[in-house]
């Protein structure tokens, strides 16, 4: 599956008010996306032009396109709009147009203010959030980072099989069925709700699993910071793939987060994750006691 069709109306899309002359103004960057989707083969389709006004209507559009609904991504600034594909498969951005207030826009999980940062990879993820296809979200020399899918357990069990993986930190669910539950609360909640979490690690080469990284949500004396943490399968150890790894979890903290900090939990006989934080930059401040654990906190200024 992929994006190949954007559906919108060009009239909703109008930010001029009444006092200004102009009869017709669209944001400078909406006109630049517009101008740069030709490039990745999609379509755009102007419900005005072919005055689709109801979902029957807009249905033939896309047979006349050649686009099934899971094709395509609308982008609506009003509520009518937005009716038009109830009940389809159609992802959605909302525009929270400034001469049109008072939208619910009930439903729609991403809003934009403005289209000065979005382009056709932020539309991808849209569509790609819709679909449920994970997000890669760091790619280092040798490994991709990308989100979790159901479908990664199998590999994961396998992983944590290894005697070493559980000797500092929580297994998974024996119960594959919670374990199941967890990973789909978890993928809906953290990576939509935070744009981050805990993400799977591929290998490019190869393309297997090799384990997985990336930055917990953690309360840290009351106050909202975020943990590094990473699990590297037996296989795969000893290769450079954590520190690989966790440099590129680092960079995206610092460009992607507001966060100052990023801090390591590591108990204190886990002698070469101690090391690793060293050589990341992170220095010890504190033994700190977390959920029964005594564990001692390295932090990293970002």
């Amino acid at each position: 599956m992929r994006l190949r069709g954007l559906i919108l109306s060009m009239r909703e899309l109008n930010i001029v008010q009444e006092e200004d002359t102009e009869r017709f103004v669209m944001e400078d960057g909406l006109t630049e996306l517009l101008d740069g989707l030709y490039r990745y083969g999609v379509q755009i389709i102007n419900l005005d032009m072919f005055h689709a006004d109801c979902r029957e209507k807009l249905e033939a559009v896309l047979i006349l396109h050649q686009l099934e609904p899971e094709d395509c991504l609308m982008l609506a600034a009003t509520d009518r709009v937005l009716s038009i594909i109830e009940g389809t498969n159609i992802a959605c951005l909302g525009y929270l147009n400034p001469r049109i207030p008072g939208q619910k826009f009930s439903g729609v999980k991403m809003l934009v203010e403005s289209f000065e940062e979005v382009d056709f990879h932020y539309l991808e993820r849209v569509y790609q959030r819709k679909h449920g296809i994970p997000w890669t979200v760091i790619e280092t020399g040798r490994c991709i980072l990308r989100e979790m899918t159901l479908e990664d357990l199998d590999d994961l069990y396998e992983i944590y099989r290894g005697k070493s993986i559980t000797r500092y930190m929580e297994g998974l669910y024996e119960e594959r069925q919670k374990e199941e539950e967890y990973t789909r609360a978890y993928i809906e909640n953290m990576y939509h709700f935070y744009g981050y979490g805990m993400w799977i690690a591929v290998e490019k080469a190869a393309g297997r699993i090799i384990g997985r990284a990336g930055l917990n949500s953690l309360n840290l004396h009351k106050t909202p910071a975020v943990e590094l943490g990473y699990v590297i399968g037996e296989e795969f150890q000893r290769k450079g793939y954590a520190s690989e790894l966790c440099k590129g979890i680092l960079n995206y903290a610092k460009a992607a987060t507001e966060f100052g900090q990023v801090h390591c939990l590591i108990h204190k006989d886990n002698k070469i994750s101690i090391h690793l934080a060293e050589n990341l930059g992170f220095v010890w401040r504190e033994e700190i006691e977390l959920q029964n654990k005594m564990l001692q906190r390295y932090t990293k200024s970002l």
